[in-house]
Order: C-alpha cells, then structure tokens, then sequence
C-alpha cells in the first residue's frame, strides 16, 4: 500500500518582509530615548548654557536709548525703537505708581532678565533700573521711572506731553524738572527737563 505524502495546510499568515519588524520597533524605541533624555534629572548642555552668568557671550542683549529733537520740545530721550520716552511725577526714583490699566496706556519701558541699558552717542545722563511690583525691571533715566505713552504711534510724537499734568516727556537737558506743565494735554511743545 501506498501512502501519499501529508500536503502543508493553507495559512491566513501574510509572508514577513524583510526588514519591518526592526523599523517598527526604532520608531517607539527612539520616542522613549527622547521622552526619558528630556525628563532626566541632569542638566544638558543647553540648559547649562541659558543659566550661565549675564558676563557671558549668552547675556540677553542690550538696550540703547538715544535722543530726538522734536518741533517745541527740544531734545527727548527715545526708546530702541525711536518712540518718545516719559515719565510720571506721581512715582518714586524707585517705584512706580502706574500699574494695572495705566501700565497698558504708559507701557514701561523694561529690559529682559540679564540686560543692561546703555546711552547712545552724544547722550548723557544716568541709567538705572528699578524693580517693579510684577518682577519686570523698568529702566530709569536721571532718577525717573521711564514710560512710552500708547498714544504715540511713531517716532517723532509727544502726544503725551503733559497729560493729567503729571505726564512728561523725558529730556536729555539738565534742566530741572518743572512742577506744572508748559502745554496743553497731549500737546506737542514745551518740553520739561529733568
């Protein structure tokens, strides 16, 4: 008797392609490489590099104050941005009394974390900064809190000068500040030096 060779049964198996199985496995492999290097409690270079003294070539970078002269009010400080620089009678040298909703219409004039402010040519004048009550430093200029005023659009406007008479524009004389202003509100001209 003859016996006829058992025949392989059909499978519903698709054949394997080469190759697949590992790139399947690297993608969520290299995830979790990423996922744990971030949560990982040693510094990384990158981090090290951002918390490094503000002497350092990584220090936020500077900004510079020049002045304009504008028609009526002589020479006044200006911004990096070349807008008109003020300040209000009712602050401190060293704390300011516009906060809240007055900070959006007299925004103060800040620099970041580790930045300096510095005079341009021609300008003098003393420099500082004061902290304010939301942790930002606010730059001062000759004792004085500095501010822009939201009214001014450009370079080249004093829309502010004088307003509520305890608004004025910074300038770059050495005059004394004057305790009235010389112009009417929002008015160009006149300036106060301080």
């Amino acid at each position: 008797m003859t016996t006829t060779p058992a025949l392989p049964t059909p499978t519903t198996r698709r054949p394997r392609r080469a190759g697949t199985r590992p790139l399947l496995l690297a993608a969520p492999l290299a995830g979790l490489a990423v996922l744990a290097a971030a949560c990982s409690s040693t510094p990384s270079a990158t981090s090290t590099s951002t918390s490094a003294p503000t002497t350092s070539s990584t220090a936020a970078r500077p900004i510079t104050l020049a002045a304009a002269t504008l028609p009526g009010v002589g020479s006044v400080l200006t911004g990096p941005n070349g807008r008109t620089l003020y300040y209000f009678t009712a602050d401190s040298p060293t704390t300011s009394n516009c906060t809240g909703q007055c900070a959006v219409l007299w925004p103060p004039l800040t620099v970041p974390a580790g930045a300096q402010a510095s005079l341009g040519s021609g300008v003098s004048g003393a420099l500082g900064t004061a902290r304010r009550a939301d942790g930002s430093t606010q730059v001062t200029y000759k004792g004085h809190l500095l501010y822009y005023y939201q009214g001014d659009t450009a370079p080249g406007q004093d829309k502010g000068q004088g307003l509520d008479s305890t608004w004025f524009v910074a300038t770059t004389s050495t005059a004394a500040p004057a305790t009235t202003p010389t112009t009417a509100a929002g008015g160009s001209g006149g300036g106060v030096g301080f």
